[in-house]
């Protein structure tokens, strides 16, 4: 992630939802609807571009090695962004970057990736420009297809301009990373592009594709209001729209994964059951930095902190749909509360309540999740839990690890 004043700081390639700051408490946060959000007009009334974009309702993909991703929008239209049409000069432009603010959103400090060729050349880009208030969120799905092959990275950004003019600039994926690394050929699956915002007033969204190196095999961007389909699926067994179930085992009480962390930037999702909150808790590896919750109910949630006897230390609200923050470091275990019983999830639904974390650093990852169950009157208690799903980040290996409530009071 990139400011305009090009310091060097970490990039943040959020593939799920990232805040501007951490740690804003609104109770009035509201979700920005844009003009025309899902391009359900048939084209791109409401949005300004530059570049090759137009508006589609499937369009077939074809990669260098003749990988053929038959893409459709979430009802009838989508947009789509081909890496041609416009120099990268003029991107930087029309989305009111100064030059040389997307070559530098790649730089991601000691972990960027030295395999590939990141000198951009062309491509294309669109935005809006809406109004806000401090708290609300905004939030657009995105599937990136590389046609081009590693070396070249051909990435695509997503973008928003606060309203005091402060850019920040994330880089979505690549053929090799800053990003979703899809690989040669590769595809991303459907990700969400979610931002709070800090201010009131006038903010600009804008996403863009482009090529590295040549100008040859473009690059596509996929966008909508929600995910659209794949054939064959780009939405991978471990996606958001795909998440993996755990394995049946003798302790229903607890729901276990060990997983490895390779791409800490990198989210893989998996789904165990739920009830009115959750205590998480890393028995082995990393420590948690952030959590990211799901719209349910009213879409707020409390999050509390071990104190070394039980959950006491209260973290702060988390609003759904945007990165929660632990601060420096991380944590090793914290709870969540609020997810209310009215909701009557279903429970054949896995992705009822699709949740995502990640983690400090990378390793291998040993975490449990214990449901907190509440008896209410007048609602019956559910055969079998409906459905949650946690996101881990990087390569994974699942399997069950057991946990005690002993483990769980001794504050392992």
């Amino acid at each position: 992630m990139k400011v305009v004043d090009y310091s060097k700081t970490m990039a943040a390639s959020t593939l799920l939802a990232t805040v501007l700051a951490a740690g804003i408490n609104s109770a009035s946060a509201a979700p920005i609807t844009l003009v025309n959000q899902g391009f359900e007009t048939g084209d791109l009334t409401g949005w300004s571009s530059i570049g090759d974009v137009v508006a589609e309702d499937e369009i077939n993909v074809v990669t260098n090695n003749g990988t053929n991703y038959a893409l459709s929008p979430h009802q009838t239209t989508m947009a789509y962004l081909n890496s041609s049409g416009a120099t990268v000069n003029e991107i930087e432009s029309f989305l009111g970057l100064g030059s040389g603010s997307l070559y530098d959103a790649q730089d991601t400090g000691p972990t960027v990736n030295t395999d590939g060729n990141f000198e951009l050349t062309n491509g294309s880009a669109i935005s809006q420009s809406f109004v806000a208030n401090a708290g609300d969120t905004v939030d657009m799905s995105w599937n990136y297809v590389a046609r081009d092959y590693i070396p070249y990275t051909d990435p695509a950004f997503g973008v928003l301009i606060a309203p005091d003019g402060t850019a920040m600039v994330d880089v979505l994926a690549s053929t090799t990373g800053p990003g979703l690394a899809t690989g040669s050929d590769g595809i991303s699956g459907v990700f969400s592009f979610a931002k709070q915002l800090t201010q009131m007033g006038t903010y600009t969204l804008g996403f863009a594709v482009t090529n590295s190196g040549d100008t040859a095999l473009n690059s596509a961007l996929f966008l909508d209001n929600q995910a659209g389909d794949c054939n064959p699926s780009c939405n991978d067994l471990g996606s958001p729209q795909n998440p993996l179930l755990p394995d049946e085992d003798e302790t229903p009480e607890s729901f276990d994964f060990t997983f490895e962390v390779t791409e800490p930037s990198t989210p893989i999702f998996i789904d165990p059951e739920i009830a009115v909150g959750y205590d998480y808790i890393v028995n082995e590896g990393p420590n948690v930095a952030s959590v990211i919750l799901p719209d349910l109910g009213d879409g707020e949630f409390s999050i509390y902190g071990w104190n070394g006897s039980e959950f006491g230390d209260f973290l702060g609200e988390a609003d759904a749909g945007i990165e929660f923050f632990f601060g420096a470091g991380g944590v090793d275990q914290f709870q969540v509360l609020g997810i209310e019983t009215a909701a009557m999830l279903d429970p054949t639904d896995p992705t009822a309540f699709v949740t995502g974390l990640t983690f400090v650093d990378s390793g291998s990852v040993s975490i449990s999740q214990i449901p907190i169950t509440e008896n209410v009157a007048d609602v019956p208690e559910p055969a079998s839990l409906p459905m949650l799903g946690i996101a881990l980040v990087g390569m994974f290996f699942l399997r069950r690890y057991s946990l005690t409530q002993e483990i769980r009071t001794n504050g392992v």
